[in-house]
């Protein structure tokens, strides 16, 4: 059962069984509080050690349970501090999905602050968020068991005799303004998580590959020579930011797609025996490209009977000396060859000033890319990477071997996806409802009646599920095949 592990981990999930177990029997269970009838207590030091366990792993897919996780849990600790904030009631807030394992509440009638046994994120519990159903506990398990597992803390006697309960404030009763920012308030914490991540990694020294990007060879057709790019010449910057290597420059190019992009080039030629070209003109030149959002793909033919098809092997071999006839040759959204030569490694790192700017136009790029992705995708273009939780397991154990600080900038990138698409007005998801909320503003204050809003959701709810079912049998047939989920 253990073969393989480490002799710290052995001993981590040992100790905090036996723990668990001497509480279990050790603990008076009659004559206490709840906090000790329940028993729940004895379980504590073995979650603990689980969740210590998972996380210090260095590599395995059991990580995705801490990273979506926090990544949830931040999420939901966006609706419940601007809830706080305009004195909506919060009848809990939890981490981790019911059944509750241990709830604390600090005064008579206030928030619930749970612990739940299922470990992947967290809810916030308002009133009048979902209707009579967030009442009555049906939508996190707790169906008249409202104070199951719940601790009271007393602060005093005389406070709590003192203490009458509140009048509860309904989500639904604030103004369109307020339930707007707690609806958002999620996506934005999903958002800030990114930014402070890779304000962070800017800060701190950094090893960076820099090099001068050399085009070797220029589709016939493709935007890249419509523009007037030729093989030698030097790509240096982009939109007017300087780029460090080929990898670099692919990246704001994928972001572009279908955008008026400015390249800057220096011109050069290849001298015969030098793979780096020599510059032949003293001044950069300017170009501006359209990047293709679904480049062709076309056969190399002797005598080219169909353009849009086909390309001829002398223009072939002009773009890739290695194609020959019957091959296909591929192109990508410029339509040139590239690559990065005289590569240095340098250590590097911004002040907050730059950092702060370049991580945000970092974040905007992750967006971008998607979304042309996405687009390529419809119009016959290659997968652009989607995955459901299968999918996202297995890459996060394969960047977990890579690296911490890998690691952490791949929870970043899942942040910004729940960000973003938490946000869209897709029926279920805080998006949704906040579609809801700006018709209620369009009408003046008359609002949708619950039972449509609550139809309309429950249908984007099932599409949702759905979709994930079929993206988890596509992740399940690529991991069952042998393909890396990575790109």
């Amino acid at each position: 059962m253990f073969a393989g592990l480490p002799i710290w981990e052995i001993l981590l999930l040992t100790f905090g069984a036996l723990i668990s177990g001497v509480l279990w029997y050790v603990l008076p269970i009659s004559n206490m509080s709840a906090l000790i009838r329940r028993r729940w207590i004895a379980y504590i030091p073995i979650v603990i050690a689980v969740v210590l366990f998972v996380i210090l792993r260095p590599q395995g897919w059991m990580l995705i349970f801490p990273v979506l996780g926090f990544l949830i849990f931040i999420h939901e600790l966006g609706h419940f501090l601007t809830a706080k904030l305009f004195g909506i009631t919060v009848k809990e807030f939890g981490f981790g999905f019911p059944p509750r394992m241990l709830g604390i509440r600090f005064k008579p009638h206030g928030t619930i602050y749970s612990i739940n046994w299922i470990p992947l994120g967290g809810f916030v519990r308002m009133v009048g968020e979902h209707g009579e159903a967030i009442e009555k506990g049906t939508l996190v398990g707790q169906e008249n068991e409202a104070d199951k597992n719940v601790v009271y803390v007393r602060t005093s006697a005389v406070i709590e005799q003192a203490t009458a309960q509140p009048v509860e404030v309904d989500f639904g009763d604030q103004s369109v303004l307020k339930r707007v920012i707690v609806l958002c308030a999620g996506s934005f914490m999903n958002l800030l998580f990114p930014a402070i991540v890779f304000t962070i990694i800017l800060l701190l020294p950094q090893d960076a590959i820099v090099g001068t990007v050399v085009i070797n060879g220029v589709a016939p057709g493709s935007p890249a020579q419509m523009a007037g790019i030729n093989a030698g010449d030097m790509i240096v910057a982009v939109d007017g930011e300087e780029i460090d290597n080929h990898v670099d420059l692919i990246q704001r190019i994928m972001a572009r797609l279908g955008s008026p992009t400015d390249v800057t080039v220096m011109r050069g030629a290849f001298i015969t025996g030098n793979p780096v070209p020599e510059i032949i003109s003293a001044q950069p030149e300017v170009l501006t490209i359209e990047p293709r959002l679904n480049p062709p793909t076309l056969m190399v033919v002797e005598t080219v009977t169909d353009p849009s098809k086909q390309v001829s092997l002398a223009d072939a071999q002009r773009y890739n000396p290695e194609l020959l006839l019957g091959e296909e040759m591929t192109q990508g959204a410029l339509g040139v060859l590239i690559g990065t030569a005289n590569e240095s490694v340098v250590k590097r790192s911004y002040s907050i000033t730059e950092a702060v700017p370049m991580s945000l136009g970092r974040m905007r790029d992750v967006v971008l890319i998607s979304k042309n992705g996405i687009a390529r995708w419809t119009v016959g273009g290659p997968d652009p990477g989607l995955a459901g939780p299968v999918g996202i397991a297995s890459v996060t154990g394969q960047v977990a071997q890579v690296g911490i600080s890998p690691l952490i900038e791949f929870m970043a990138l899942i942040s910004i996806s729940l960000g973003v698409v938490n946000i869209l007005p897709i029926p279920a998801l805080d998006g949704g409802r906040l579609l809801f909320v700006l018709i209620e503003w369009v009408r003046r204050g008359k609002k949708v009646s619950a039972q449509r809003e609550g139809m309309v959701h429950m249908v984007g709810f099932v599409v949702l599920i759905s979709l994930i079912v079929i993206i988890t049998f596509v992740d399940v047939q690529r991991l069952i095949n042998g393909d890396s989920l990575l790109p």
